[in-house]
């Protein structure tokens, strides 16, 4: 019995799609700052970004760190704000399989005098630019974590109707911040 499990995990693993990922170090010194305003911590939220798309994604996404850069499928990096954007996502191809470049804006100007604002901020950016890699497009629907900004809608109350799940950082990781009908994108994209 104990063989068949395994031999039913080793399946399940190789129908699972791996993603190399590679996340851009900050400042390791506490109130240090990067060029971009990426602050010690934010590597760890894009880690949590990713996470969360591999809880979602049932199991169809396998995340692997890589050891370089050039390698990984997933790669973020802290822009400066020279586009004016929270983030951005450049879709790139791996060894034949898609991936991208993903840039996150850490810098979120006022939002800065709540810490945990700032980085449910940072960690939704996140979330979305890699909703972007993974292959899905922008929504219309206001719940959704890929919802596009330029269907309008009151940018403050988006990031605080996830901010008010929060009463600490250590909240983050329990609160993914995807729809369900992300989830359903994110399946069906996964597929093709």
């Amino acid at each position: 019995m104990k063989s068949l499990l395994i031999i039913l995990l080793f399946a399940c693993a190789l129908q699972a799609g791996e993603y190399s990922y590679w996340i851009e170090a900050c400042p390791a010194v506490a109130g240090a700052t990067h060029l971009t305003g990426c602050e010690p911590g934010d590597p760890e939220l894009a880690r949590w970004a990713l996470e969360a798309w591999q809880r979602e994604s049932g199991g169809a996404i396998v995340l692997k760190k890589s050891a370089t850069e050039e390698s990984a499928r997933l790669r973020i990096h802290w822009a400066t704000g020279a586009t004016s954007l929270y983030g951005e996502t450049e879709p790139i191809m791996v060894g034949g399989k898609r991936g991208g470049i993903v840039y996150v804006l850490p810098s979120v100007g006022p939002e800065r005098t709540d810490p945990v604002m700032r980085d449910a901020i940072v960690y939704l950016t996140c979330l979305h630019e890699t909703g972007h890699a993974l292959g899905l497009a922008h929504t219309r629907n206001f719940a959704d974590i890929m919802y596009s900004f330029q269907y309008g809608g009151d940018i403050s109350a988006y990031f605080h109707r996830y901010r008010d799940l929060l009463k600490t950082r250590a909240d983050i990781p329990a609160h993914a911040g995807v729809s369900d009908a992300d989830r359903v994108a994110l399946r069906a994209a996964l597929k093709q």
